[in-house]
């Protein structure tokens, strides 16, 4: 019988990577990720829904807070036996949802909230920060 090593059995570093707020760096970020999360022995089915929901977190901080500026964003996370906890962070401002916007679009914040135990977002002049955590027990 093969046995996979739990997370106690593993050390595993915060993830953390920079990550200028361009689209094309973001198959990049999540592949990243998801790498860490199997070398943290994460369930690949959980591992599936962090790295959506912080796709979502990464796409909207290139698309809203950033929109072509120049910036960066910051993605860490954790891993400890009871959770995953995440962290991603733009320094841009959001800009007014623009009213002629596909109308199919927009769910990220809700998709989010569901796949995280908890999901909070806070904005100021700094920028914006998307904190989530996912239960693993």
């Amino acid at each position: 019988m093969t046995t996979h090593p739990s997370r106690q059995d593993r050390a595993v570093k915060p993830f953390e990577v920079d990550f200028a707020a361009d689209a094309a760096r973001l198959a990049e970020v999540r592949h990243a990720l998801q790498a860490w999360l199997a070398d943290g022995s994460v369930d690949p089915d959980m591992s599936y829904d962090i790295v959506l929901a912080v796709g979502e977190a990464c796409t909207n901080a290139v698309e809203h807070g950033h929109q072509g500026d120049g910036g960066t964003v910051t993605v860490s996370a954790a891993l400890t036996e009871t959770h995953v906890h995440i962290v991603v962070t733009d320094r841009g401002r959001w800009a007014a949802p623009d009213p002629d916007a596909d109308q199919s679009r927009g769910r990220g914040l809700g998709i989010m909230r569901a796949l995280s135990s908890e999901f909070e977002i806070s904005t100021s002049e700094a920028g914006t920060v998307v904190d989530m955590r996912f239960a693993l027990v």
